[in-house]
């Protein structure tokens, strides 16, 4: 990781247009070359970031979701900075809009479609991304998907659980927004889900089952 001074952790939030952040400072900014820059705070003196970074965790996320050939964002560069204490990846921007937009300003039968079969993908190749929700899919110029925000997740070497599943499911339709517009297309979801995921039927039921989204969660 590259060592960045107080001086030139200054001069990167003068120079880039802020594009979040909270009580705390800046969480991300987006620089004069179209990069992202997600910045990361360590929250505590002794803490598995100081050993294992954030944005250390963020780049090999990217890295293995690629590897699997799950579309996300690229990596250029990594920094630390010591005061104040952060963390920094640079990375490109995933060309797009995020699904919520997307399904605002679109008919959104077929992209719930895409939705379904898209989702199935990252749990048939074994991918657990907890902070996924419509906000941080986006929709690619060509209709096909892929992630942002990927700092929370987890691999495993087989196809999640039906209850990994379930609880990951929970996660996408956190939103109240966003699980209304799903529940108008809850039959084509999980249609295109139960095709892709070659779960049996009997899973593919009891999936459906432990997230009646019809009826609200």
């Amino acid at each position: 990781m590259e060592d960045v001074s107080a001086e030139a952790y200054a001069e990167l939030i003068r120079s880039c247009r802020v594009l979040e952040k909270d009580g705390h400072g800046e969480k991300v900014l987006l620089n004069d070359d179209g990069q992202i820059i997600k910045i990361f705070r360590r929250k505590r003196l002794l803490s598995s970031a100081l050993f294992y970074p954030y944005a250390r965790r963020f780049a090999a996320n990217a890295k293995r979701l690629l590897q699997r050939d799950i579309p996300t964002v690229i990596v250029t560069k990594l920094g630390r900075c010591r005061q104040p204490k952060r963390d920094l990846v640079w990375y490109q921007l995933l060309a797009g809009e995020t699904l919520r937009e997307y399904c605002q300003q679109h008919d959104p039968e077929a992209m719930i479609s895409s939705l379904g079969v898209f989702v199935a993908t990252l749990h048939q190749r074994g991918v657990l991304f907890r902070s996924l929700h419509w906000g941080n899919v986006i929709v690619q110029p060509d209709l096909s998907l892929g992630l942002i925000d990927i700092a929370d997740l987890r691999f495993y070497r087989r196809p999640l659980s039906v209850e990994q599943r379930a609880r990951n499911f929970r996660h996408m339709l956190r939103y109240r927004a966003d699980r209304e517009l799903f529940d108008l297309h809850a039959d084509t979801f999980w249609t295109a889900y139960s095709d892709a995921s070659n779960l049996p039927e009997a899973d593919c039921l009891q999936l459906r089952q432990k997230l009646p989204v019809e009826n609200g969660i």
